[in-house]
């Protein structure tokens, strides 16, 4: 692998709905991001531990093990990748004792709007 692609911000997208991950990964790697996606949290853990992303957008409802329950894994072994909690339904994720200590960068309702993602990337 080159330099050039060693020095990208690896961004890691876990959805249930394929074309939510699609709509976002395909955004994201024409601006020159390398990005990679699962559409559960058993999916998605090795492929974590392997691409070691920057940055993670995180599905609170994936089928059988939620995004926080797949969070709470991830924290086990990476305390660094800044994470990005999403959900299509009413909570108040920012005051959920669930995600406190868990180090949650942003909480946001979908649709994600990607001019708020890019602000914060």
């Amino acid at each position: 692998m080159n330099d050039k692609l060693n020095n990208k911000i690896k961004i890691f997208v876990a959805d249930d709905e394929e074309d939510t991950r699609e709509y976002i990964k395909s955004h994201f790697k024409r601006r020159g991001y390398l990005m990679f996606t699962a559409g559960s949290a058993e999916e998605a853990l090795p492929i974590i531990k392997e691409e070691n992303p920057n940055i993670m957008l995180l599905d609170v409802n994936l089928p059988k093990m939620s995004g926080i329950e797949l969070l709470k894994l991830v924290r086990q072994f990476n305390s660094t990748i800044k994470v990005i909690l999403v959900s299509g339904s009413e909570m108040d994720l920012a005051n959920d004792s669930q995600i406190k200590g868990l180090d949650v960068l942003e909480v946001m309702r979908k649709p994600v709007s990607f001019e708020a993602l890019e602000v914060i990337l």
